[in-house]
């Protein structure tokens, strides 16, 4: 079962391939304590949930999705899932880039339509509840995408594009309702505040990292930095960065054969001990046994 690829904070990589920029990702397990850390991507996403309830944020603001229900995520735009208590879940995250719904040259559709979806904001994330006509009619047209991406018939490609097109009329139609008064300017600048913040974790998880530091990076007192992090992402700063580390290390040991005392020093860690502890502590296995386990993607 292939999952979203949770160690790039900000993903850089084609979902689905040139000719095709579209993939439909099935989760239905925990990466540690999570279903997804918070990252971002240029393309646009929709989420729904087959089975069971998550926690799911979108920038600052915390939702809860139940079984049957979705959400449209913008482009660019801090997102995390998270598991609601035990419940056992099932999702499907379907990511694509604008450039999939444009035409060869320039037409009435991009000019009056996908320049709007593509300038989409945090304030016009959706939560598809299906309380209304139009939200019922948008989760049957996310879950047509689903099956036809699922079927790989003949044509598929051609069902799922204009099944896109379909559920961008729907919320297009009522755009003014979906736009999030709630999402403030303090919304915004935290968010941004943020993704700084993370993305300076990203580019130096190599080296040794505190909480001061990161604190610098966006002008706060360690004390209120902390709590800043934690209230967003759920961990501590140092809880974070040794995720990521994490993260980064089963990427090596899956596609180099690297010996485990090289790749721990590689992500950060100066203590093999501490690697190998924190590493089963977070994975459920040693990194031997992760090596063991996905060989075949060496």
């Amino acid at each position: 079962m292939k999952i979203i690829n949770k160690d790039k904070l900000l993903e850089d990589r084609v979902h689905g391939d040139s000719m095709f920029p579209f993939r439909i990702y099935m989760v239905d397990y925990l990466d540690g304590q999570v279903i997804f850390n918070m990252h971002w991507h240029p393309e646009l996403e929709f989420i729904y949930v087959e089975k069971g309830a998550i926690n799911l944020q979108i920038g600052t603001k915390k939702y809860r999705l139940l079984e049957g229900t979705g959400c449209f995520i913008p482009s660019e735009q801090l997102h995390g899932a998270y598991p609601f208590k035990n419940t056992p879940f099932k999702l499907h995250a379907i990511v694509f880039n604008i450039d999939f719904l444009r035409s060869f040259g320039f037409d009435l559709i991009q000019n009056n339509y996908l320049q709007v979806i593509q300038n989409f904001s945090l304030a016009h994330s959706l939560l598809i509840t299906g309380n209304t006509l139009e939200e019922k009619n948008m989760l049957k047209t996310i879950v047509n995408i689903i099956e036809a991406y699922s079927s790989k018939e003949p044509s598929y490609e051609l069902k799922v594009k204009g099944y896109l097109y379909l559920l961008f009329a729907d919320i297009l139609k009522k755009q003014a309702w979906i736009h999030n008064e709630e999402v403030t300017q303090k919304d915004l600048t935290k968010t941004d505040l943020l993704k700084k913040v993370l993305q300076y974790i990203d580019q130096n998880y190599k080296q040794k990292l505190t909480v001061m530091e990161l604190a610098s990076q966006i002008q706060m007192s360690e004390g209120h930095f902390s709590r800043f992090f934690k209230s967003l992402v759920r961990m501590t700063p140092m809880e974070y960065i040794n995720t990521t580390r994490i993260n980064k290390a089963c990427m090596l040991l899956q596609k180099t054969d690297r010996k485990l005392l090289d790749i721990g020093m590689d992500v950060g860690f100066q203590n093999q001990s501490y690697f190998i502890r924190l590493f089963k502590k977070q994975k459920g296995c040693t990194p031997r046994e992760y090596r063991f386990k996905h060989g075949d993607d060496i």
